[in-house]
């Protein structure tokens, strides 16, 4: 009963706090769903209309949040102004390990997730001219659950992870991820009015992090509950950019 009364109010506080998306859409172009070839799951794209083959683009993977309160289409709208603005490259993959009404329960499907991520990376740097040095994972509410696994198993391909109001457990992660993920850039931050099991989770990411080496950035943001917040990463992403280094056209590193 206990149980499924936290389920309750935490989903209650979902729908009523700040899953809805409030910033620009009226972008010079449009963003687009598309199947990846080679897992056949659906993501959301969005290329910055200044895009040029010529000049390497960073790239914004971005993580919704337990369906249906937050879903992929969400994400891309959330971030599509900013990677306009920015000259970023934006992905909405629809993910299937974001239930954060478990809390930090196990979470099944991760993996599927992870190879569903990098498959999109891999065919980003095919299709574009990404800048394989500067690549956020990013996730909002339960998509903390892969921006975290995903982001610290694979420091070779992302630069930065951002957990945004974001489900946290240490029991999906211990252990799983290599040393050299301790020099990624990392925040994590949350509203003041944030249900309490996202401000207990992100306090708990942070706290676990610090201590296995991390240098994490962290933001009480005052006065906001569970809202999106976007531009807080996006400015960490820009403080923290590294060198280019662009790919070619097949995939390959100039």
């Amino acid at each position: 009963m206990k149980s499924s009364r936290w389920i309750a109010c935490w989903a209650g506080a979902v729908l009523a706090s700040g899953c809805a998306v409030t910033q620009p859409q009226n972008t010079p172009v449009s963003q687009r769903r598309m199947l990846d070839p080679v897992s056949g799951r659906a993501f959301y794209l969005y290329v910055p209309s200044a895009y040029t083959p010529d000049r390497a683009c960073p790239v914004i993977v971005t993580c919704h949040g337990t369906p249906p309160y937050d879903i992929a289409e969400h994400h891309i709208r959330e971030w599509k102004m900013l990677g306009e603005r920015n000259r970023c490259i934006v992905v909405a993959p629809e993910l299937i390990a974001t239930d954060g009404l478990i809390g930090d329960g196990p979470i099944v499907g991760m993996l599927d997730d992870e190879f569903f991520i990098l498959s999109l990376v891999s065919l980003l740097g095919h299709r574009y001219n990404i800048d394989r040095a500067n690549i956020m994972i990013t996730g909002f509410s339960g998509g903390g659950f892969p921006a975290y696994w995903v982001g610290l198993r694979n420091p070779d391909v992302f630069s930065t992870v951002a957990a945004r109001s974001c489900n946290f457990s240490e029991h999906n992660l211990d252990g799983w991820y290599p040393p050299e993920a301790v020099g990624l850039n990392v925040i994590v931050y949350y509203g003041e009015n944030d249900p309490g099991a996202i401000r207990g989770q992100s306090q708990r990411a942070i706290q676990y992090l610090r201590s296995k080496g991390f240098t994490v950035g962290t933001k009480e943001l005052p006065g906001l509950g569970h809202e999106r917040r976007p531009d807080v990463a996006m400015e960490f992403f820009r403080q923290h950019r590294r060198p280019a280094r662009p790919s070619g056209a097949d995939g390959s590193a100039r």
